[in-house]
């Protein structure tokens, strides 16, 4: 068994853990197998004297466990291959970092080179490395006592400033999936057409699902609906650019630092922009929106000019052609999981010839959009497939057409069904799941959590 400690102060430190861990231990590029999580711990930075005071960011960090098929220095290397796909770049040894993977423990291996020590030198010297290794094997001996023992120890001498602490809202967020509320500022969406209209009436539905859960709100004014118009960009910009600014003011409002929560990691909540249409698009990047999801999947040129000229996370799902038309779908001869991982590797190729990094894309198969219910279904039993593209995952499929295979109810009060096919979706190690009921989804994951809660609590240490 091999462990590796995880840790992250820069930008949305829980989501580039959650990152690392998929890349770890999922799709084909995984080298961890059986794994366990730690508990999420918070510490303050280790900054030289003099450093800069930016520098002085909070991290997030906890120790991940499992199987390998590789040799010690050929898992080091993969890990350095994780660490600069999501983001990491060469920076001064105690700057701040997008995400830092080391190899604490390894069952059976002890190793001393240039480039890799095995059991990690600086265990016993810092709580943030010593707790969540605690967590995983407490019994394990180091220096002759346990590492429960050592961490009792550290951690009852240690000052404040010094100390790792549990931190159950970032556990939360690392574990379990992000939710993305939906806000359709249109009159003709297939489930809440016409109920947020008014930027009034929009933005309290937006602070509600805030409250309710939601790290992500997703705006958008153009109904994609089978058969349903196209939206000229006059009359979409009118309808989403005041609710734009209200987001942004609400967001404000939570913010108790000027701009920042007291960690200086993270906003209360992303906004997400919805469109395809590039002017909509670079107004909406003007205010200053988060996420760009583009339902076409950054097909058409001057998206792609977009994408190139920012560096915000980028959505692209796969449509055949939007608004959907009704009975088009992938042809029922083709496999239509790997049909999506063939389209997917080819958008994927073109993003790299342009130089835009893969790490800030998200992947949505589109459910719905251009599939069968059969396929539909199919996509959602086969998800996992999707992690072989090494990315994060977004599904869109609250309240959809395909579950009239199993309801007779109509689009608004499937929310029943929805949560079904969440939980699993949930298991299978999708981040981000778009939904109408948040509420739900929110109380579900917090079951989930209480779940593993008992579990650990009812183990024998």
């Amino acid at each position: 068994m091999v462990i590796l400690g995880l840790g992250s102060n820069l930008g949305n430190r829980a989501i580039h853990l959650k990152r690392a861990i998929s890349r770890l231990s999922r799709g084909r590029g995984a080298v961890l197998h059986t794994v366990r999580l730690s508990r999420i711990y918070e510490s303050a930075a280790l900054t030289p004297p003099g450093a800069p005071d930016a520098w002085d960011l909070p991290y997030l960090n906890c120790a991940l466990s499992g199987e390998t098929s590789l040799e010690p220095d050929a898992l080091l290397r993969h890990i350095q291959e994780i660490e600069r796909s999501l983001g990491r770049q060469d920076h001064e040894r105690w700057a701040p970092r997008v995400i830092d993977i080391d190899i604490l423990w390894w069952t059976g291996h002890e190793m001393r080179s240039d480039d890799l020590t095995i059991p990690h030198p600086e265990i016993l010297k810092r709580p943030f490395v010593l707790e969540p290794l605690s967590d995983l094997i407490p019994d394990s001996i180091l220096d002759s006592e346990t590492l429960a023992a050592h961490a009792s120890r550290v951690g009852a001498t240690a000052s404040a400033g010094e100390m790792a602490i549990p931190s159950p809202g970032a556990d939360f967020e690392v574990r379990y999936p992000t939710l993305m509320g939906i806000l359709n500022v249109t009159p003709n969406s297939f489930s809440d057409g016409g109920r947020f209209m008014e930027p009034e009436a929009a933005l309290e539905h937006a602070r509600r699902l805030v409250k309710e859960g939601a790290g992500i709100i997703d705006v958008g004014a153009e109904s994609t609906r089978p058969d349903g118009a196209a939206l000229d960009q006059e009359t979409e910009w009118a309808r989403i650019e005041p609710v734009l600014q209200g987001l942004r003011e609400i967001r404000e409002e939570l913010l108790p630092l000027g701009g920042r929560d007291p960690s200086g990691c993270r906003d209360p909540f992303l906004i997400s922009i919805d469109s395809r249409n590039p002017s909509t698009v670079r107004s909406a990047l003007e205010i200053g929106v988060d996420i760009l999801n583009d339902v076409t999947g950054f097909t058409r040129p001057e998206m792609l000019e977009i994408a190139e000229g920012t560096d915000v996370p980028l959505v692209f799902m796969h449509s055949l052609s939007i608004p959907v038309v009704k009975g088009e779908s992938i042809p029922p001869d083709r496999d239509s999981v790997e049909f999506l991982m063939t389209w997917a590797e080819g958008r994927l190729a073109e993003f790299d010839r342009r130089g835009i990094a893969r790490n800030r894309f998200i992947f949505d198969p589109g459910i719905g959009f251009g599939k069968t219910a059969r396929q539909s279904w199919h996509i959602l039993d086969h998800v996992e497939r999707f992690h072989d593209l090494g990315l994060p995952l977004l599904m869109g499929h609250s309240r959809k057409s395909f579950l009239e295979t199993v309801t007779d109810k109509p689009s608004a009060e499937r929310d029943a069904e929805t949560l079904a096919v969440s939980e699993d979706l949930a298991t299978k190690g999708v981040e981000i799941l778009r939904v109408h009921d948040v509420k739900g989804h929110a109380t579900l994951l917090r079951g989930r959590r209480e779940e593993r809660l008992a579990d650990r609590l009812a183990a024998p240490r």
